[in-house]
């Protein structure tokens, strides 16, 4: 991690996923800050799942015009919602019928997307349309970062939360998660203890162990101030890791918490899968997930 962080994490095309409902407003609104900043381009998409064409027999109109129908309703809808979005009206406004996630994420790599933003939330009609674990299968297929917000957001984060495990992934997650926060805010670096509640005896494993992750911590702090403004602290947290993050960005009023993501073994696919999904479910401020190499 030598290059300068604001050359390397400018975001200059940016996607949200939006039903153009009150669920995608913070990320609208995230998306016009950091397209201000940045000076990036945003696509607002809106995806529909496609009518059952196993009920066709029973129903007077095509699918394909159902379809079409249900694809301009969501158009219009989405045009409606970002109306009053400072910057949108230089926005691409598109929307498509598909498999969700599997639309989002073709999309962003065709059209080389830096981040995708998506609305944080469980009742709105985002999730009628894309499903209750959409966000999920975005996130799993993902190459690029994924930025999932609430709907209260209007601006920068100020404190983020950056889970370090010091794989590659992790550190490309903290790196982004300091280009994201506000100028003058906050990015906090956690380790999370594999032998929370533990007790440690001079020279064994487990005080081997938390000696060593405190220094890599303090070197992760020492490389991430060289490269950022931004004000740089850190934590050692013990528990279950999913868990450990979501109470310490409570108590701390973190309006991030970001992780990495996409390490191939099995492992990761099992343990650190998991913590990330059920970060983005139990969550109540914004959560990136960042893939090991952020270009």
């Amino acid at each position: 991690m030598t290059r300068d962080l604001k050359r390397r994490s400018g975001l200059k095309r940016l996607i949200v996923a939006t039903a153009g409902d009150d669920n995608s407003v913070g990320a609208l609104h995230l998306a016009s800050a950091l397209a201000r900043r940045d000076s990036a381009s945003v696509i607002a998409l809106g995806v529909t799942t496609p009518f059952p064409r196993d009920v066709s027999p029973i129903v007077s109109t095509s699918p394909l015009v159902l379809d079409e129908k249900a694809r301009r309703a969501l158009l219009d809808a989405i045009r409606d919602r970002v109306e009053h979005v400072p910057g949108a009206d230089r926005w691409s406004k598109r929307a498509v019928v598909g498999d969700p996630a599997n639309v989002v994420n073709d999309i962003a790599s065709s059209t080389r997307a830096s981040i995708i933003l998506m609305g944080l939330g469980h009742h709105g009609r985002l999730d009628r349309l894309f499903g209750g674990e959409t966000t999920i299968a975005v996130i799993r297929r993902a190459l690029l970062p994924v930025l999932v917000v609430p709907p209260r957001v209007r601006s920068l984060p100020r404190h983020a939360l950056a889970a370090l495990d010091f794989t590659d992934a992790s550190i490309a997650a903290a790196t982004l998660a300091a280009s994201l926060v506000a100028g003058d805010g906050t990015l906090t670096l956690a380790h999370v203890s594999a032998f929370g509640g533990v007790k440690a005896r001079a020279g064994d494993l487990v005080d081997v162990y938390r000696a060593g992750a405190r220094i890599k911590l303090d070197e992760a702090v020492r490389d991430m101030r060289r490269r950022t403004r931004r004000r740089i602290d850190s934590v050692m947290l013990v528990g279950e890791p999913g868990k450990a993050l979501l109470d310490y960005a409570d108590r701390a009023r973190c309006d991030l918490i970001a992780l990495g993501g996409h390490e191939q073994g099995l492992m990761d696919r099992v343990l650190l899968g998991s913590v990330r999904t059920r970060v983005v479910r139990g969550a109540k401020c914004s959560v990136l997930i960042a893939p090991p190499r952020v270009d």
